[in-house]
């Protein structure tokens, strides 16, 4: 039986890394290693972690208490508190607090930590910004088999649960995908509420289905070709964004606010963006033109719902007897085919906003505009050349403009020639 009397103890660890931390043990329980450092009782335990910052010019103080798996070493425990404390860190720093916003539960007793009821509450603040269609999954998971927890106080779910109901998956002729959902629910839900697991112990059946492009650079002309020659206005311009390299919900959710023509770029809020951070790319010509031949003002810009955007994209490729090929091949097409014509992996990284180079990210960020163009460009340059019985006025009415605003010295036919030049 766990001791009830704990109070918390500095964590003593001989590389430095634990400033801020402490375990929270009963007097008979403190005990040292041969080399003096803090050795964790044979039980779940926990660990607080404290942190202080600035917040408009007054210091704030603020703390958080994990619980540790059975078994774990100090030093593991504390070099996986190091993320946490960041976060802290930088929560403290923006807001002055570390009260949590995204977990509200409403008339339900915060003091029960019953999975049940702690879920409703993830799931409701879940469905502010998710697809429908990811919540329906979400949904569905939980009804399907994660509800054998439903009763189970939170704090007492174990790897073994988790690894039970994965296995029982499975067994069940689950599709890795699937079977994938429950991680996506039960590490953020646990995480939020302070349970922490070694998900390296629990083993997810790996996804075998490959998505990679396999076509030549002649079958993605032949792709190319259907997207852009295809007679729905608006399928068309959406098409237009997926092939520069963005993905369908960041497309349908694009708003002629997020356009920036002085600069010539948009930019993907953070919030419709997958690696929750904005985006800023080049506004191509082609992707002014998507824009211009819509019927919106204002709001956005695609007037279409991902249902219809893939049943437009599905009647496309089946113009060329392409059948098996979902929008988001779209994205592994440009990669394959821009890498296979020169592009720099860098540049393919930043113009398809993955965080996956995350060793690179800090040296390239700053240049994450341009080389998204860079790497959009030899994709363009390859894939989409302009058409030469195609006289698209609008585009050269808005280049001349923005050349004007730049150069407003310069006369008309200087900034003619400019334009020519840039062709």
């Amino acid at each position: 039986m766990a001791p009830t009397a704990l109070k918390p103890r500095k964590i003593q660890i001989n590389n430095g890394t634990a400033s801020g931390m402490y375990i929270l043990l009963s007097d008979e329980e403190i005990k040292y290693t041969k080399d003096n450092e803090t050795k964790p009782p044979n039980r779940i335990y926990q660990i607080q972690v404290a942190v202080e910052t600035m917040f408009k010019n007054k210091r704030c103080r603020g703390k958080r208490t994990f619980n540790i798996p059975k078994g774990t070493s100090i030093i593991k425990a504390v070099a996986d508190m190091q993320k946490y404390k960041t976060d802290m860190q930088f929560t403290l720093r923006e807001k002055g607090t570390l009260k949590l916003d995204t977990i509200k539960l409403s008339n339900i007793d915060t003091k029960n930590r019953k999975f049940s009821l702690l879920y409703e509450a993830w799931l409701n603040t879940k469905k502010i910004n998710q697809r429908a269609n990811t919540i329906k999954a979400y949904d569905s998971c939980y009804r399907t088999h994660l509800n054998i927890l439903k009763n189970k106080i939170i704090d007492d779910i174990t790897v073994d649960d988790i690894q039970n109901i994965i296995n029982n998956m499975i067994n069940n002729g689950l599709k890795p995908a699937t079977v994938a959902i429950v991680k996506m629910i039960m590490k953020p839900l646990l995480d939020i509420n302070d349970v922490i697991l070694n998900w390296k112990k629990i083993t997810l059946p790996k996804n075998t289905t490959d998505r990679t492009f396999k076509g030549t650079d002649e079958d993605a002309v032949k792709i190319v070709d259907a997207l852009r020659e295809y007679p729905h206005i608006i399928a068309k311009g959406v098409f237009a964004f997926l092939l520069s390299g963005r993905r369908i919900n960041e497309t349908l959710q694009l708003r002629h606010e997020n356009i920036n023509y002085k600069t010539n770029t948009f930019t993907i809020p953070k919030e419709y963006a997958k690696t929750n951070q904005d985006f800023t790319f080049a506004l191509t010509s082609e992707l002014i033109q998507a824009i211009k031949s819509q019927k919106t003002t204002k709001g956005k810009i695609f007037l279409m719902g991902r249902d219809s955007a893939i049943y437009n994209f599905k009647k496309a490729l089946k113009t060329i007897g392409i059948h098996n090929m979902v929008m988001h091949d779209l994205r592994s097409m440009i990669a394959v085919t821009a890498l296979r014509n020169g592009a720099d992996i860098y540049d393919v990284s930043k113009m398809l906003s993955h965080k996956s180079l995350a060793t690179t990210e800090a040296r390239y960020l700053t240049g994450g505009t341009e080389r998204a163009s860079n790497a959009q460009t030899i994709f363009a340059n390859k894939f989409l050349p302009n058409k030469e019985n195609i006289i698209d006025v609008e585009v050269i009415e808005d280049e001349f403009t923005a050349l004007k605003n730049i150069y407003p010295n310069a006369t008309d036919e200087k900034i003619h020639k400019i334009i020519e030049m840039m062709k």
